[in-house]
């Protein structure tokens, strides 16, 4: 029996897809540059900040890429592409402050952000057109890792909004960061666009893209595969060997906006005693109520208490008045408080107010004092003393402790110091903006899995989480909806060293050395006059003709 297809049967696929190529080339490109252009804008909204979709991060750049290598007219290219970055960034945050210094704050960073991120496209377009196609493939991903990168180091941008974030449910793509940090992330999302796009550019024909497929999918598959060996050999010698536990507990409070809302604090440092002493039975109410939910997680056998960022309230004359009653509760009950509060000194200018955390031990004694090192920009920046830039460290029966507090874990190089320092234990206030409630916990998971430590996160307005060294939540509570406020859970304490905390941003430098050599490659080739089109490889014309 003659079991080949026939002859028809394979002419007619073959129409059939030449076909689908003829009538999607008989529409001029430059008018479907901005349908590629609308299907990127609605993707943005989804790829970080709120309702993160992870796959929406993945095909965002790959509409956007195809917008800016079709489009006929390349002036308009960036600024359009800085206004999908800057206005999906508004949109996921049209729920949140709405006064004028705040607006003006979330425009002009949104718009910042959006430059850097259009940076990447009008380098494909000015640099990558130069090159050959294999050299082109890789101007994207490393421009674009190389702007996330920069983004990391401006105080009003941050890490904030990086479109890595949206894969931090991913957990096995997410171990990789253990090597690269999270711009090898971000690379990848790039590199798929990039890859997407030389496809799409050969009629996503076999023979014109598999070279190109091989390599990204090669290493895709590495990625997974490092990430599955990961997860599963550090839960496989947890449960082979015996490791240390603790109890521990998060404590959040609902109650510091009363008070933190009748303030100006503004002009609160211009208070006299009277003010201050009106405030004082304010505080006091809001540390009662604290201090309450501290001693029940205590009874409830809690070694070690976590409050969250702002957790209490308190003028600087009363707080060593406070710090004596949190050293009695540790001494009582034989455990670690880590209790972070706003402290309101007194001054006659900005800054004046203390974001800090004091961690007491079992004797009573304080063990550190932190001051939050990266005060939020705008709603912090011009009330919040900055600290120094040193994580504390102290060595305990349950390992090496170290803190930082919410904004500080949007800066990798800050919690490096962590992995540096063999810490097994982070203890991360927090108190989120609702509107991004799904960005900080990611940025908590990131920088856990990057320095190999155990993290405990107290959230307010957000998601308190107990996360392990490879990006597990061992448990969790939602602030929104609790009535306790209060999470206790036993945690295995376990640290593991990484690549990342010792190298550092090594891969967003060779990032940086790779660019550098291609934009040199094509500053010294002449521009080729030839417009970008979709091309088709010569066996399949061949056949078209044929046909």
């Amino acid at each position: 029996m003659n079991t080949n297809p026939s002859p028809n049967v394979v002419q007619k696929g073959k129409i059939h897809r030449n076909s689908f190529w003829q009538s999607l080339r008989t529409i001029p490109q430059a008018r479907l540059a901005w349908l590629w252009l609308l299907i990127g804008f609605l993707l943005l909204p989804f790829s970080a900040w709120q309702n993160v979709i992870p796959l929406a991060a993945w095909l965002a750049p790959v509409f956007l890429l195809r917008f800016e290598r079709t489009c006929n007219r390349p002036r308009l290219i960036g600024p359009l592409i800085i206004v999908a970055f800057a206005g999906s960034i508004l949109f996921d945050w049209r729920h949140g402050p709405g006064d004028t210094l705040s607006s003006i704050i979330g425009i002009s960073t949104s718009l910042a952000r959006g430059l850097l991120y259009m940076l990447p496209y009008l380098a494909d377009l000015r640099i990558g057109a130069r090159l050959g196609t294999w050299a082109r493939w890789l101007v994207f991903p490393l421009a674009f890792t190389c702007m996330d990168w920069a983004a990391s180091l401006l105080r009003s941008i941050t890490t904030h909004g990086s479109p890595a974030y949206s894969q931090y449910p991913v957990l096995p793509l997410i171990q990789v960061i253990s090597i690269t940090g999270m711009w090898g992330v971000t690379f990848l999302l790039a590199w798929f666009a990039s890859t997407v796009n030389a496809c799409w550019e050969g009629s996503f024909h076999w023979q014109a893209m598999r070279g190109k497929l091989a390599v990204f999918v090669s290493v895709l598959v590495a990625v997974f595969v490092y990430g599955g060996l990961r997860l599963g050999l550090t839960r496989g010698h947890i449960s082979a060997a015996p490791v240390r536990t603790a109890k521990v507990a998060t404590v959040t409070n609902e109650t510091i906006f009363e008070p933190l809302n009748s303030m100006n604090l503004g002009t609160f440092y211009q208070a006299g005693d009277s003010e201050r002493a009106a405030i004082r039975q304010k505080f006091q109410a809001v540390n009662d109520l604290l201090f309450d939910r501290m001693e029940n997680a205590l009874k409830a056998g809690a070694q070690i208490v976590v409050t969250q960022e702002t957790g209490g309230l308190v003028l600087e004359e009363d707080k060593p008045r406070l710090l004596e009653q949190v050293s009695a509760l540790a001494s009582q009950y034989q455990a670690y408080l880590d209790i972070t509060l706003w402290v309101f000194s007194r001054t006659q200018r900005l800054p004046y107010i203390h974001n800090q955390t004091f961690l007491i031990e079992p004797t009573g004694q304080v063990a550190w004092t932190y001051d939050k090192t990266h005060p939020v920009f705008g709603s912090e920046g011009f009330i919040v003393f900055a600290g120094s830039g040193k994580l504390p460290i102290l060595a305990t029966p349950y390992g090496r402790m170290s803190t930082a507090i919410c904004n500080d874990l949007n800066f990798p190089a800050l919690l490096r110091q962590a992995g540096l320092n063999n810490v097994d234990i982070l203890f991360a206030p927090f108190n989120d903006q609702p509107d991004i409630s799904i960005q900080d916990p990611a940025e908590a998971v990131f920088r856990t899995i990057e320095n190999g430590v155990t993290t405990i996160r107290a959230a307010g307005r957000g998601l308190s989480m107990i996360i392990d060294p490879e990006g597990r939540v061992l448990a969790s509570q939602d602030y929104f909806a609790t009535n306790s406020h209060l999470l206790v859970a036993t945690l295995p304490i376990h640290s593991q060293r990484t690549i990342y905390s010792r190298i550092g941003n090594l891969f967003v430098y060779l990032c940086i050395a790779g660019l550098a050599l291609l934009t040199i490659e094509a500053l010294l080739r002449k521009k080729s006059a030839l417009p970008v089109v979709i091309q088709q490889p010569a066996n399949l014309l061949k056949n078209d003709h044929a046909e």
